[in-house]
């Protein structure tokens, strides 16, 4: 009966491994998967008093999390500064990727603020960089690094919640 308790153990560990490793995927869907993250770190420590997961191992999944949301924002801006966007362009991509945001999230249900926020950064950039040097190739040029940067901004942000989830799948090993 020993081996039932132990079977039973591993079929819950690897629950909460795809629980994790699904929850980390809601960076793609405009969610702040790495936070959600941290706050289930939480709910287990509380849930086991804290005996697996300490204060400690909160504190750094936190500061990953942190820091994933401040190098998406930067990833996203420089990128563009980086292949040669103005000002104008840099906070065409910013401010367009803000509102494409805001207006993706209603029209289309969960990946809305994503998809939005990618074409809002691309014709932030246009419109930006059009304005600067009113001329059309550079400035969709500049529009197409605005999207590859965000895009490299998530993928590193996902990067970065796969090693929050593999900090928490080893402080749960239950080995």
């Amino acid at each position: 009966m020993h081996w039932l308790a132990e079977a039973g153990t591993w079929v819950w560990y690897m629950i909460w491994a795809v629980v994790l490793l699904c929850t980390s995927l809601l960076v793609y869907v405009g969610l702040s998967g790495n936070f959600v993250l941290v706050a289930l770190a939480l709910i287990y420590a509380l849930a086991t008093g804290f005996r697996h997961i300490g204060w400690h191992l909160l504190v750094l999944l936190l500061g990953i999390a942190v820091v994933g949301e401040v190098l998406e924002y930067l990833i996203g801006i420089l990128y563009v500064a980086k292949k040669g966007a103005s000002k104008q362009g840099v906070g065409g991509a910013f401010v367009g990727g803000l509102i494409g945001a805001a207006l993706g999230a209603p029209l289309v249900p969960i990946a809305g603020a994503v998809l939005g926020s990618f074409v809002g950064a691309f014709l932030g950039a246009i419109l930006g960089e059009y304005w600067h040097q009113k001329r059309l190739e550079p400035s969709l040029r500049i529009g197409g690094h605005a999207f590859l940067g965000k895009l490299a901004a998530i993928l590193v942000k996902h990067a970065l919640g796969l090693v929050i989830v593999a900090l928490i799948l080893r402080a749960t090993w239950p080995g």
